[in-house]
């Protein structure tokens, strides 16, 4: 989902005004990445939404 409406018929397509309720859309160029951490329980931390490169 993106801040501002990605379809401007829709005002609450963008999270600005939809917030929670904001549709998801498709996207290209994200990676997800986990990192691991030996000191965290458990040890890894999910990093989504990452600009891919």
């Amino acid at each position: 989902m993106s801040k501002q409406p990605t379809n401007p018929a829709d005002p609450l397509s963008g999270f600005e005004q939809g917030g929670m309720q904001a549709k998801a859309e498709d996207v290209t160029g994200i990676d997800t990445r986990i990192k691991y951490d030996s000191s965290r329980n458990p040890p890894f931390t999910v990093m989504t939404s990452m600009p891919g490169k």
